[in-house]
């Protein structure tokens, strides 16, 4: 599904659900949030396969440089059989939501919050 239906469903979810059987609404509400499970999966993936720390001063990015590699593959493949103007839709959407969530995460550490809503 790409970001245009999301964004459809989204629109019109409430008017969908409204219409649906109550225990389809309760599976919807009790389904694992994907972001969580990719999260636990990186967790997971890196206790199993550590990565050596380097000898240098420099702050070792490495892990972060990997996750960050692993999710331009991702988006590349989900979109690869789009057309050119879907793409590049789908890449200005994703660079809209890292620097919001960039913003978001910095506004609450700085003001000492946890447990935000994007980070459940």
């Amino acid at each position: 599904m790409n970001g245009l239906l999301i964004a459809y469903w989204r629109e019109w979810r409430p008017y969908i659900v409204g219409l649906t059987e109550m225990s389809e609404v309760q599976k919807d509400q009790q389904r694992t949030c994907i972001h969580c499970m990719i999260v636990d999966l990186i967790d997971d993936f890196f206790a199993e396969h550590p990565i050596e720390p380097s000898d240098s001063d420099e702050v070792d990015t490495a892990e972060a440089d990997e996750v960050i590699d692993a999710v331009a593959k991702l988006v590349a493949e989900l979109t690869s059989r789009q057309d050119v103007a879907i793409r590049r839709q789908l890449i200005e959407q994703l660079m809209s939501e890292l620097t919001r969530y960039d913003d978001e995460f910095r506004r609450e550490d700085a003001m000492g919050t946890v447990g935000s809503h994007s980070r459940h």
